[in-house]
């Protein structure tokens, strides 16, 4: 399902928003992304079902205006307003035109109502020719270069569960005390050993893994604890019977330490050190 944003034209948020936002709603005059901060909370959702949600959109007078990708973990959980409620907002980043969730969702028609909905899967159009579409590698598949994105939820939730438990297995193995912080952090995980803490982030992908698919907030993350991160990167990974063959692929253990000219936006591909161009 596709996670809808009903909004409506431009309001003055209260002075106590907990986003700090200076308004909400529909500014013809705002970028996507303004758009986007201004209107991703906060909302009383279900916690596991919206986790289990890729892509988020907001619509305006009935159409689709705008449409994201939501990271993982896809939501942050805000403070506490004055009635003690701890609401939601969603945690993406608006998708170009010319990527294929854009063009299978932008200006579809939904119930122009407020508040938030739960939508129809997008139909995936063909992939596009990566020499025209100015999208390198769209799809995570065997074979490619780098990660990319993986459209079934059901594959990527067993990609992203395997990678993780694998590296917090061998840091646990390693003597390690481990903790899952996926739902809740930039990061996947946190590892103590005595005195020493380091984090953890996991990447699995059916490509050859020359690139892996980071957010900004892990780029930012990684960029305020230089030297405390390290990233598990299970490459070359297969299904069988959709379950990953735990025998296939590569995995290797590096420090997270994203370096500008490694990175390109897309919320960013980072070429691992490394890697020839």
């Amino acid at each position: 399902m596709v996670f809808n944003i009903r909004i409506i034209e431009r309001q003055t948020a209260d002075s106590d928003d907990p986003l700090g936002r200076d308004w909400y709603g529909y500014d013809p005059d705002a970028t996507p992304q303004e758009l986007w901060e201004n209107n991703r909370g906060d909302w009383n959702v279900n916690e596991e079902r919206v986790s289990a949600e890729s892509w988020a959109t907001l619509s305006y007078q009935g159409r689709i205006i705008l449409v994201a990708e939501l990271h993982r973990p896809n939501y942050e959980v805000l403070p506490a307003n004055a009635k003690g409620q701890r609401k939601k907002a969603l945690l993406g980043h608006p998708l170009p035109p010319g990527h294929p969730i854009h063009e299978a969702l932008i200006g579809s028609p939904v119930e122009p109502a407020r508040g938030f909905t739960y939508e129809p899967d997008p139909e995936i159009p063909e992939p596009a020719d990566p020499a025209t579409s100015g999208f390198s590698e769209v799809l995570d598949e065997p074979g490619a270069r780098g990660q990319g994105l993986q459209m079934d939820a059901a594959v990527r939730r067993e990609i992203e569960d395997a990678a993780q438990d694998r590296l917090m297995n061998y840091y646990r193995d390693e003597g390690w005390t481990v903790t899952d912080t996926r739902q809740n952090r930039p990061y996947d995980a946190v590892a103590m050993r005595g005195t020493e803490k380091i984090f953890l982030e996991a990447k699995g992908t059916q490509s050859r893994g020359t690139s892996v698919i980071v957010t900004r907030n892990e780029v930012d993350h990684a960029r305020q604890h230089p030297g405390r991160c390290r990233m598990g990167v299970w490459s070359g990974m297969r299904l069988v019977d959709g379950k990953v063959d735990l025998e296939a692929g590569r995995f290797d253990i590096i420090d997270f330490d994203p370096q500008d000219q490694e990175l390109r936006p897309r919320d960013f591909d980072w070429t691992l050190p490394g890697t020839p161009a």
